[in-house]
């Protein structure tokens, strides 16, 4: 491991600094440019090294510092206990990502790779599935470190995949409309926002449509393959339309959606949205050429250009943008199935 070598190089260096050539001639000859430099930055990053400003760079790229400060306090610190640790844990567990994080991480950590080291060795890999909270329990007893971050941990570790949890997602939250039930074809609306959620509830019954679902930004991605199931509806047919902010992350949560279950967009509403002043803001978000790519494809060429360049000029469409009345007309009054 080349970051273990350049350490095990800074170790026996007897100066306090060291010129990026000196560090150069620490690496393998097979070590290209690109290896050394990431080794280097993280050794930064770690506190290991520290870049003497006024002896320049290199200029290349990545670009590093032509000459370093070895921290030697840093070099005696945590690197030395994960070494030791990783002769004592159960051998399914990997240490070695955790020479590229701090010493805080480290021992933050550490709590937990104790307890699961315990597990391993007293129960060995388990045998059948587990819900997240039942097998968070176990391994640590506590039912909420898994959703609270312990499966980065086990990630890190490489043991995530052999310790067998599911993951399962949140209930949808729906509207339904019992007289539908029967029919062979079920249409759905989904709805990113809660305002737009209830604003349309008490029309249901009045539309084509089978269920409103609540799609809560980005949970819709995991649970939504679910809601035939939900709706004991598995054997039909669905149609599902999305309809969400006409924003950069708005058509990224339809897209992502749309890789795992395909959707398709409420074209009628976004229609409507586009009649109306779009706000400028939301700049942060960036903007999926893939996705936008395949969100404007259902609709019309000078749509298309429409929203490729409000979206490009830094403005969107809330769904709010579109008041109750106009919600409901437009849900009520729709011919979806051939939209």
């Amino acid at each position: 491991m080349l970051r273990q070598e350049i350490l095990s190089y800074l170790k026996a260096y007897k100066n306090s600094f060291i010129t990026l050539g000196k560090l150069e001639q620490a690496c393998p000859g097979s070590t290209t440019y690109e290896q050394f430099a990431e080794t280097i930055l993280t050794l930064e990053g770690q506190g290991v090294l520290k870049k003497i400003d006024s002896a320049g760079e290199n200029y290349k790229k990545p670009s590093l510092a032509n000459k370093y400060a070895i921290k030697k306090d840093a070099l005696r610190s945590h690197q030395q206990e994960i070494k030791q640790w990783q002769l004592t844990v159960h051998p399914l567990m990997s240490l070695d990502r955790y020479y590229k994080l701090n010493e805080k991480e480290w021992h933050k950590d550490l709590v937990y790779i104790k307890k699961l080291d315990a597990y391993l060795e007293n129960n060995g890999i388990p045998q059948l599935p587990a819900s997240m909270p039942q097998r968070s329990y176990e391994l640590v007893a506590d039912e909420k470190w898994l959703e609270a971050g312990g499966m980065k941990v086990l990630e890190r570790l490489g043991v995530l995949e052999q310790l067998k949890i599911e993951v399962t997602p949140d209930p949808l939250m729906f509207s339904v409309a019992p007289d539908k039930f029967a029919a062979p074809l079920h249409l759905h609306l989904v709805v990113e926002n809660k305002t737009t959620y209830y604003a349309l509830a008490d029309m249901l019954c009045k539309t084509q449509f089978t269920s409103l679902v609540y799609g809560e930004g980005w949970k819709a991605v995991a649970n939504l393959a679910h809601l035939p199931k939900q709706l004991n509806l598995s054997e039909c047919a669905h149609i599902i339309y999305y309809f969400g902010d006409l924003d950069a992350e708005g058509i990224r949560i339809w897209w992502s959606i749309n890789n795992k279950v395909k959707l398709k967009p409420a074209v009628t509403f976004y229609r409507a949205l586009l009649t109306k002043r779009a706000e400028l803001g939301k700049q942060n978000q960036r903007l999926d050429r893939q996705a936008l790519e395949q969100f404007t494809a259902h609709f019309n060429r000078a749509e298309q250009q429409m929203i490729t360049g409000l979206l490009s000029a830094g403005r969107y469409y809330p769904q709010e943008a579109l008041n109750k009345n106009e919600l409901q007309e437009i849900w009520r009054n729709s011919t979806w199935t051939a939209s």
